[in-house]
């Protein structure tokens, strides 16, 4: 008798706190009460009975919940079909744009200089071989005479190497001497072309380099010319150049100052490229098996009428120790150049969906002792009816993994099939029912 009570009073405190907390009326508390078996208990209590817990060792308790549908109209139960999932999975992420660091161009001198004169400021659009800045260097101009120098002495090994060729046929001089000369033609001109090569390595244009052998062409034409003072280039002419900008771009980078010097080392400026943008967001150690390259991500700017779609490019291989997130890279067009580096974006990444997986409503998912589950109608059978010869209806309570859950939906991995019913309103009042059952069949409780 003693035991019977204990059982009623357990049963009443436990559905009665969970209506409680559910905000249910009093209605629903007498409903669930009918979930005891009949016991004797003191004058102030109900006599109640259900078949809800059997505490005898012959018919133990299976861990269903079994009502009437009169019971389910009373606590407001209803239920819903378990669907197949079917379509994607979508991720909303945060993120910000990015210059790509593939394409960036950083602006140097090939040669240690003074800047003279600067033509493009931080944020200026650039076209390519326009005007950035006007160098002033003595290194370069030792390099524009050396070049005009080695040019000068290869087109007089080549004159002998001419003169020559035919004297050696009549025997007029020796084959040493031809040997000779066919040598110093061949390295004169190794010379010259070195020199040529060094003038393009030091990013000399082609239309300031065939300048510099017109005087010594006209020399040649004229031997008895007398060279003046300015007739091969004065040293201050061959000391400047224009460093022109290599791509079409916007300067994003600027450390270069008027009649500063500056060493080879040095980046000027950076030019970035304005076509495309990359777009770096951030995937929770929670979702990062879900994400691949190739997905498609739906680029948001907040503050932008703007939706791009892009494509996962790559996705790092590790997590970052601030934020605890796995970095994914996608590349998106930027027409007209309206984007800009670092804006923040919000990335709508679309996971295909999956054999196997459900979705069901977010009301129908319990969260407890750390597991999520639901109450599973399981299908009627023959015996599934009271004394008073009711239909009832069994509910198991089923642990599922959980894919992704937002305000209205969940998906589930595993633990459900298409076509199971499942408990939606009322499912946690079952869940209140089912410990305080465990809590009589067992002694413990989940909570």
């Amino acid at each position: 008798m003693f035991w019977k009570s204990t059982i009623a009073l357990v049963t009443f405190a436990g559905v009665g706190g969970a209506v409680y907390l559910s905000g249910v009326s009093m209605a629903y508390v007498k409903g669930a009460l009918k979930h005891v078996e009949h016991v004797v208990v003191p004058t102030e209590a109900p006599v109640l009975k259900a078949d809800l817990v059997k505490v005898d060792a012959d018919h133990p308790w299976n861990h269903e919940i079994k009502l009437t549908a009169e019971e389910e109209r009373a606590l407001g139960i209803a239920v819903t079909t378990v669907s197949a999932q079917t379509d994607p999975i979508q991720l909303e992420l945060t993120g910000r744009t990015a210059y790509d660091p593939d394409t960036l161009t950083k602006i140097r001198p090939r040669f240690d200089t003074l800047v003279e004169q600067v033509h493009a400021s931080l944020g200026q659009t650039v076209k390519k071989g326009e005007p950035l800045v006007e160098l002033h260097s003595t290194e370069l101009a030792a390099a524009k005479s050396d070049f005009q120098e080695k040019y000068v002495q290869w087109q007089h090994d080549l004159k002998l190497f001419n003169l020559r060729q035919e004297l050696v046929k009549t025997g007029a001089i020796s084959k040493q001497l031809w040997v000779d000369t066919i040598n110093d033609e061949k390295k004169t001109r190794l010379e010259y072309t070195l020199a040529r090569d060094r003038l393009q390595i030091l990013k000399v244009p082609n239309e300031e380099i065939e300048p510099l052998l017109g005087p010594l062409r006209d020399v040649d034409s004229k031997v008895d010319a007398k060279p003046t003072g300015t007739q091969f280039g004065n040293i201050e002419s061959k000391a400047k150049m224009t460093l022109v900008s290599p791509v079409d771009g916007i300067v994003i980078e600027r450390e270069v100052v008027p009649q500063n010097f500056y060493e080879t080392s040095t980046v000027l400026m950076v030019i970035a490229p304005l076509d495309h943008l990359w777009v770096m967001v951030n995937v929770y150690e929670l979702d990062q098996d879900k994400v691949k390259v190739g997905q498609t991500l739906e680029i948001q700017f907040p503050f932008l009428a703007e939706k791009i779609e892009g494509k996962v490019q790559y996705v790092a291989n590790e997590v970052s120790k601030e934020t605890r997130a796995v970095k994914i890279r996608a590349s998106i067009p930027n027409p007209g150049a309206r984007l800009k580096s670092d804006m923040l974006v919000k990335a709508i990444l679309d996971i295909p969906p999956e054999a196997g997986q459900t979705r069901i409503p977010r009301l129908a998912m319990v969260s407890a002792g750390g597991n999520d589950y639901v109450f599973v109608r399981k299908p009627r059978e023959a015996s599934d009816n009271d004394s008073k010869n009711q239909t009832v209806d069994r509910f198991e309570r089923r642990v599922i993994e959980v894919a992704q859950e937002n305000h209205d939906k969940v998906i589930i991995s595993s633990g459900l099939k298409p076509g199971e019913e499942i408990v939606t309103l009322g499912s946690l009042i079952l869940a209140q029912l089912y410990d305080d059952a465990l809590t009589v069949a067992t002694g413990t409780s989940e909570k």
